[in-house]
């Protein structure tokens, strides 16, 4: 079964290879990018099932790499995850369609999260959110 390809974009050398190393089994391929806008250009060249993405980032954050991602008309799940908890950020995230939130450090559950992804993204089963995810929603909802 084909795996497909995963991005991880992270301002920290150290946490991208950690990640790369630790989900490896997951992908065909993994690219690595420091910021969204090396990300964006990765996208545009590859083909890409799944990104795992900081979401506060210098040069472009998170939320405005799926804002791009999106206005190329791609439906790539993304997966943020942040050790800030900055919950506007992460509503806005929410708003132009995050697939789900991991918090840092302990990234709890993040081979899972990445596995359903990727199944998303290669169009293996229908997307399914979190719980987490679906309490984003509800409150970006009720503003």
């Amino acid at each position: 079964m084909k795996k497909g390809n995963l991005l991880i974009v992270d301002d920290e050398p150290i946490l991208l290879e950690t990640l790369k190393y630790n989900l490896s089994d997951l992908a065909e391929k993994i690219f690595l990018a420091i910021n969204g806008k090396m990300a964006l250009e990765i996208i545009k060249r590859e083909s890409i099932q799944c990104i795992l993405c900081d979401i506060n980032m210098p040069v472009m954050n998170g939320v405005e790499l799926v804002k791009n991602i999106r206005a190329l008309g791609l439906e790539t799940p993304l997966i943020f995850y942040t050790g800030h908890g900055n919950h506007d950020l992460m509503l806005e995230a929410v708003k132009y369609g995050a697939f789900d939130f991991i918090n840092k450090p302990a990234l709890d559950h993040i081979e899972e999260v990445v596995e359903r992804g990727l199944q998303v993204g290669r169009g293996d089963h229908q997307e399914s959110k979190s719980d987490f995810m679906s309490e984003y929603r509800k409150l970006l909802a009720s503003q």
